[in-house]
């Protein structure tokens, strides 16, 4: 029994010093407002990023649709019938209701 008792005391004294030290630790770090302060500015940045790509692809997209608009080949014709319906003098235009859904 007093063996290991001895053992236990002797572990607890060689593994106290790293104890300690990896709680300093972790109470610098996390007690810290600047580090968390960078924590969550790297998170927003990362974010923010996921959304510059999107923004870049929707950029890229109203391109290509401006160029068409440019070009003169129908493209406002065709959007004016398409978004807002449009319809030209004589012509007839007919309405189907939405399919029924099931």
């Amino acid at each position: 029994m007093i063996g290991g008792a001895a053992r236990a005391a002797a572990y607890a004294r060689e593994r106290w010093p790293r104890i300690l030290l990896a709680a300093g630790l972790l109470a610098v770090l996390f007690g810290n407002a600047g580090f968390r302060s960078l924590v969550g500015n790297w998170i927003e940045l990362r974010r923010l990023r996921a959304e510059f790509v999107g923004l870049e692809a929707e950029e890229g997209e109203l391109d290509a649709k401006l160029k068409s608009l440019r070009a003169g080949d129908g493209g406002i014709e065709r959007l004016a019938r398409k978004e807002l319906g449009y319809i030209k003098k004589g012509e007839i235009e007919y309405r189907f209701p939405p399919p029924e859904k099931k």
